[in-house]
Parts: structure tokens; sequence; C-alpha cells
């Protein structure tokens, strides 16, 4: 719009008036009219401008809504241990099949099936009077092989005359086990009480979960295979042919005894299959357990993992744990000495295995990895309802079950005494640390581990020693005023309480043969590179 000069003096002429007048007249309404023609576009303009401004807005109201949203952070996994360089594990180089089997093809096969009821009592052309006097176990997994007392060849300090405070615990241990048989054969886990003696006393208690009765008759089994009493031996070779002839009743085709039953399947198989090869070795390898024992071992050695150890699966995933090699170990190497071959691979297996799992500045051997396993040098695993109950900080069940498991894998026609042995300086530390932890039946601070002071107990008896004499006098006071001694005519009389972290597992069956076992550490095994 134009503007005009408003400056003209009001003292000019009139007519100057007048002409002013007329100029701001037509002036006026020129603009007027200028404005009007051009209204239409200024309308335009604005509504043009107006629709862009919206436009914008929504663009950017859009883009408000369409923000990169935050990074998630989540946590890296943990980084694995670094590698010791100094030590490196080497993997072994083995030519033979990925997952050997026993060489057991060339033994011939008999074309009828066991008797169910073994009444035959063993191999009808064995001619020794008791087992061990025609088979001695002094190299590898020595099972007695010293004279003593009057339970025959298996005996020892403890075996003399059934006089000692450990002969008489085994004898109430015994006799508890046998009174609670179940008239199959087996054990019990959740039932045994349904065969107290004594219906006017109070019924025993301490259940275990049913899923482990194959393992808990394995373990009874050796319980009193382990003081003399065999399939055709010993004042209680009844209720041992009963327990086989249940466990071969229960072996399916392929070997497995019983079902699958989840975690506790191999625990199972390679306790039954100790059993089992101990009464096949002690009857003078009987022709009817020769093929049972040998289907046996096939499911162990299919389930180890190729160049490596053994986990919960029947079938190899990789996985591997301490506490399950252990067993492995000595199912294998009974069964070794049974005359079955077992490839050493599985061995060497289990070594690299533990050597892969412990801490190089302790000793301490771990469980397995991920999960909650722990990894290298971990403490020992709890049922996550026991862990503030039964701290893991008083055990070191896993390292005993490494120190032991290497015990009885040295080739002790190599190597003579402890200080000759390739890894005696980790053998060592291992076997300080646990002399560092004694048993101690304390229910108050959770110190109670039986499954660690199974193996604890015949590590340090291996090892000899101040470290055995200081264990011996701490499990002896452990167990001894710890049995239910208190009335012969109770229906506890003889067993143990089923204490620690495993005991709602294993309940009353399974604390009173381990620790009948412990008191046979005095016999059971020999020594394998003798007292230091």
């Amino acid at each position: 719009m134009r503007h005009l000069p408003f400056f003209i003096s009001s003292n000019r002429p009139t007519d100057c008036h007048v002409m002013q007048d007329t100029m701001e007249e037509h002036s006026f309404n020129e603009v007027l009219g200028e404005q009007l023609q051009r209204a239409p576009y200024l309308i335009a303009s604005l509504f043009l401008h107006f629709l862009i401004g919206l436009f914008v807005m929504g663009i950017l109201v859009l883009t408000a809504k369409q923000e990169t949203p935050p990074p998630q952070f989540v946590a890296a996994a943990a980084e694995p241990p670094p590698v010791i360089e100094e030590d490196p594990i080497v993997e072994p180089i083995v030519e033979t099949p990925l997952i050997p089997e026993p060489v057991v093809n060339d033994i011939p096969v008999e074309t009828e099936e066991p008797s169910p009821t073994l009444e035959d009592d063993g191999d009808p052309e064995m001619t020794a009077k008791e087992p061990l006097e025609a088979h001695e176990w002094n190299g590898v997994v020595g099972l007695g092989g010293g004279a003593g007392g009057n339970q025959g060849s298996r005996g020892g300090p403890g075996g003399a005359g059934g006089a000692s405070p450990t002969e008489a615990a085994v004898a109430g241990g015994l006799q508890w086990l046998k009174d609670h048989q179940s008239p199959g054969g087996f054990w019990d886990a959740d039932g045994f009480m349904h065969h107290d003696l004594f219906a006017d006393q109070a019924a025993s208690d301490g259940a275990g979960n049913p899923v482990n009765d194959v393992g808990l008759t394995g373990l009874a089994l050796l319980a009193f295979l382990g003081n003399n009493h065999t399939l055709n031996s010993g004042a209680h070779q009844a209720v041992v042919r009963d327990g086989i002839t249940w466990l071969l009743d229960v072996q399916q085709d392929r070997g497995l005894f019983g079902e699958e039953a989840g975690n506790s399947t191999l625990y199972n198989q390679a306790i039954a299959t100790m059993a089992l090869g101990e009464a096949y070795y002690f009857s003078g390898q009987a022709p009817m357990l020769k093929r049972p024992m040998t289907k046996a071992v096939n499911v162990l050695v299919r389930a180890r993992n190729p160049y490596g150890a053994w986990r919960y699966e029947l079938e190899p995933n990789g996985d591997s744990d301490s506490s399950i090699t252990g067993w492995m170990v000595f199912a294998l190497k009974t069964a070794q000495e049974t005359g079955i071959a077992i490839d050493k691979g599985a061995f060497d297996g289990a070594e690299i295995w533990f050597d892969s799992m412990q801490d190089k500045n302790t000793g301490r051997v771990g469980y397995t990895w991920g999960g909650d396993g722990g990894g290298v040098g971990s403490l020992p695993s709890r049922p996550s309802n026991y862990i503030e109950k039964f701290p893991a900080y008083h055990s070191e069940s896993l390292t005993a079950v490494a120190l032991l498991s290497r015990i009885f894998m040295t080739d002790s026609a190599k190597v003579k005494r402890w200080s000759d042995h390739p890894n005696y300086a980790m053998l060592k530390k291992q076997a300080d640390l646990i002399a560092s932890k004694p048993p101690r039946w304390d229910e108050n601070d959770g110190s109670i581990d039986l499954y660690y002071w199974y193996y604890g107990t015949f590590a340090m008896n291996q090892w000899g020693g101040k470290h055995w004499k200081n264990w011996q006098n701490a499990i002896e006071a452990a167990l001894l005023p710890n049995q239910r001694r208190e009335n012969p005519k109770d229906n506890f009389y003889g067993s143990w309480n089923p204490a620690g972290p495993w005991g709602e597992e294993g309940g009353r069956v399974y604390s009173t043969a381990i620790c009948t076992l412990m008191m046979e550490v005095y016999y059971r095994y020999s020594r394998v590179l003798g007292a230091r």
C-alpha cells in the first residue's frame, strides 16, 4: 500500500485545502479500490501459509512420535577364567572312535537267560573258599587286599572280632539295612518304613526321593559287599542275592537299570554298575553275570562326551560335571577289574575335565560350567532350598571326588611313591584343602555333608600320613556318636538320620548306607601307593 506525504502546512489558501481534500479523497478511494482488488490474493496467501503451517506442524508431531528408542543395556556374560599359559590343557590325540565302547565283543554270550533267582550262588566251577583268596585287588581299585578279623579276607583294624566301635557301627548299619530291604530285593526310598520290625514303636522316618531307588539299592549292596557279604559268602549273602536279582530284573535290554529318572539316571546307573561289578568280581566272574555287567558298562561308555567326561544325559551333549564323572571313574574301574576292557580315553577324559575345573592356586575343583555351576574352582553345589542351611563353604566335596578319582587312575606300576606322581604338586594342594575342612556333625552351623565326608574319608585314607590320622579321628567323632543306638528294640537302631544337603533326596537309606561304607574304610580299598 502506498503512503501519502501528510506534511502540507495548514496556512495555505482555501483552494489548496479543497485540492488537498480532493486529492486525499481521491487517494483514499484509489487505495481502497486497490486493496479490494488485492484482497482475494491476500486471503489466498494467508490460507496457503496456514495450510503450509499445518503441514509443517504435522510433520513435527509425527516425527516426535517416531523418536529412536533408548538403547537396551544387557549385562554381558562373565568372561571365562583366564587360561593359565604355563599349564595348558592339551587335547589328547586319540585314534579310536569318538565314543569307544568296552572291548567286549569277543565275549561269548550265553544262549539261555540268566536265572532270575541266582540260586546257583555264583560260578559252580569256582574252587576258592573266599573270593579274595583267588582274586586280590592291590593295584587299581583295591577291594580289600589285607587280612582281617572274623569277617574273612575283607577286614582290617576295625574288623578284629567285630568288637571295635567302628565294626559295631558297621554291624548296626547293615542290620538296619537288612531289616528294611523290600521283599522284592530293593531298598525303597520313601517306603522303607513299611518294613519296620516293631509295630509298637514309632515308625522310622526320613523318606527319600523314589526316583533314587536304583542308586540306593546299589549303595546298600556296596555296604554289604564291603563287609565280605557276597553272593556266596557271609551272613547276609541272601540280602545280596536278593538285591542283585532285583537289579537284573529291572535292567532293560540296552543295559539301563530301571527307568530314566532325570538327573538321577546316571547316578543310579553308575552306583548300580559298581554293585553288580563287585558282586561279579567276588563270584569269580560267574558267567550268568557277564552279560548284564557288560550291558551296564556300555550305557556308561556311550554316555561319555567324546574326548571328555559325563553329565546327566544318556546321550552325550557336550556338558560335563565333576560329581557324576567321579562315580563313572569308579564304576569303570570296577568293571576293568572284572576283566572288561575299558578304553583308556575314558580315564584320560576324566583327568582332562578335573584339570580344567581346578583352581591352580588353591586346588579346589568346581562343579560345572554355566547356569548355577560356578565354573573353575567354585564351591560345591547345593539344592536351592538348602543353600543357607548347609553353606557350601563347609565342603570340599568335588575336590575330594577329583583327588580320589586321580588316585585310583594312577598307574601304580609306573608311580611308586607320591612324590614321583607327575601331578603331585596339585594333588598335595587338594589333600591339604580337604584336610583343612574335617568332618564335624553340627546341625546348627550346617557343616554336615555326608557326600563330602564319603569321598574325603577314602581320599584321606589313600593319602595317608598326618592328613589321614586327623581325618580318621574327626570322622569317627562325627559318625559314631550320631548313629541311632538309643534302643535296640526300636525302628531306628543302627541307622543315621538323613542330615545334610542331600538327606532329603536320599533319605535314611542313603545316610545309613553311606555312613556304613565310611566305617568300612579300614579294609574296603587297599592303598594304591601304600602308606605314606
